[in-house]
């Protein structure tokens, strides 16, 4: 069993054929005492690799101790090579719009076969399991919420939609929606924009997924708090069903990129970025609180040290 902190990288066999993985194992991992893993999955047109180095995840898995997987997307053209023009790797989400929803990528299923292998090789908590992702990994994040709820303890989708029509998760989860006021490809208002790759869609406002995770968690359309600083909005739904909480960011400035990290594409296709949120801290921070045995869900964890 792999016990040595930093990176590796790992083969699955699926429906789909061969899959990789990263993974990402804190300095403090002695290998037996269990600790929580967390699953960021990457945007459009980009790879485990590229999320492993801009998102600051190994960073933070380091300073918390948490193991990070970062699993991988299938290309719409598997017998081409990888192209950010015209042969990206995508997640199948649900939206129906890509080669890979055409195929019938089994993305869900093979997300479940790397969060087996990885608890079966490391000493993972089974109640301290979250996932997270950015733009289509985000669409993706919310699909796994539904789909594989009974293995999940939070997600934490930034700036992506929930496509899944009815969705029905086997129970409900809480859940963080990050965006930013300036992102010009899922503006929040929604709206017709053009993607980097030159495709016209006409996008539906974020606050309909956001409300509809409200309502798969059965906790009031109302906020419960609402907290403006520094050009960042927090707005707080819940608790709901199971102490289940919502929470929603939105940030002044902010575009189409990883709050609070390296900016990844030109500004003229992503907008502005800012560092008025560390996202990758703000995810942890819930994540930890939303496993809180005692139910406590505030940034800092349990503000009763219970």
């Amino acid at each position: 069993m792999i016990s040595r902190p930093g990176k590796h990288r790992f083969r699955v066999q699926t429906d789909d054929g061969e899959r990789i993985h990263i993974v990402h194992l804190p300095e403090q991992y002695d290998g037996t005492t269990p600790i929580p893993m967390v699953m960021v999955l990457h945007g459009g047109g980009g790879s485990a690799r590229f999320a492993y180095r801009v998102h600051q995840w190994p960073e933070l898995s380091n300073r918390e101790t948490c193991l990070i997987v970062f699993p991988e997307a299938t290309l719409e053209d598997p017998a081409r090579p990888a192209s950010i023009r015209d042969n990206l790797r995508l997640w199948n989400d649900g939206s129906q719009r890509s080669a890979v929803a055409r195929r019938d990528v089994h993305d869900s299923a093979y997300l479940a076969t790397v969060m087996d292998a990885v608890q079966a090789n490391f000493a993972i908590d089974p109640n301290r399991v979250f996932v997270t992702g950015f733009s289509n990994g985000a669409s993706m994040t919310f699909r796994v919420g539904i789909e594989l709820a009974d293995r999940v303890t939070a997600i934490a989708p930034v700036a992506g939609h929930l496509c899944i029509k009815d969705p029905r998760p086997a129970r409900p989860i809480s859940m963080l929606y990050m965006i930013g006021r300036a992102d010009p490809i899922n503006p929040p208002q929604g709206g017709f924009v053009t993607t980097p790759w030159g495709t016209r869609r006409n996008k539906p406002p974020i606050m309909d997924s956001v409300m509809t995770w409200v309502r798969l968690v059965g906790a009031s359309e109302h906020p419960r708090s609402t907290r403006v600083n520094n050009g960042v909005e927090r707005i707080d739904y819940g608790p709901g069903t199971a102490g289940c909480t919502v929470r929603l960011y939105m940030i002044d400035g902010q575009g189409h990129e990883w709050p609070g990290a390296e900016r990844t594409l030109p500004s003229v296709i992503s907008g502005p970025q800012t560092d008025k949120l560390n996202a990758t801290q703000v995810i942890w921070n819930f994540f930890r609180a939303a496993s809180d045995p005692c139910g406590h869900h505030d940034d800092s964890g349990c503000p009763r040290r219970c």
